[in-house]
């Protein structure tokens, strides 16, 4: 089963992110430019269960999925040609996350 919580368009526009609590990851589309259809990339796991929010840095260059039931928010490096993530083993570590918004200067990421 895919149940969707949240998505996520890439500040380019060329992606769209959607977090998949039915298996526990993100799932990438690539977005037509000229007509906007959808075209499945990848699925990505998340890093725990229950993804419930996702939050791209401005800069696009990093995504942040909070697990709801891991107590954790994973980060993922995302490849700006392909739209791809890869988790880059840092976590922040919260009870029971369920948003997260990018507040601060984006550039450390």
């Amino acid at each position: 089963h895919n149940h969707c919580a949240d998505i996520q368009i890439s500040p380019d526009g060329r992606f769209l992110y959607g977090s998949n609590r039915g298996h526990d990851s993100v799932a990438i589309f690539a977005v037509d430019q000229q007509t906007g259809k959808l075209q499945s990339v990848d699925f990505t796991p998340c890093g725990g269960p229950t993804p419930r929010n996702l939050a791209l840095t401005p800069s696009g260059r990093h995504l942040f999925s909070a697990n709801q039931n891991a107590d954790r928010i994973s980060i993922f490096a995302r490849d700006e040609q392909s739209g791809r993530l890869t988790d880059t083993g840092q976590a922040i570590e919260i009870g029971t996350p369920m948003c997260v918004r990018i507040t601060r200067d984006p550039a450390q990421f």
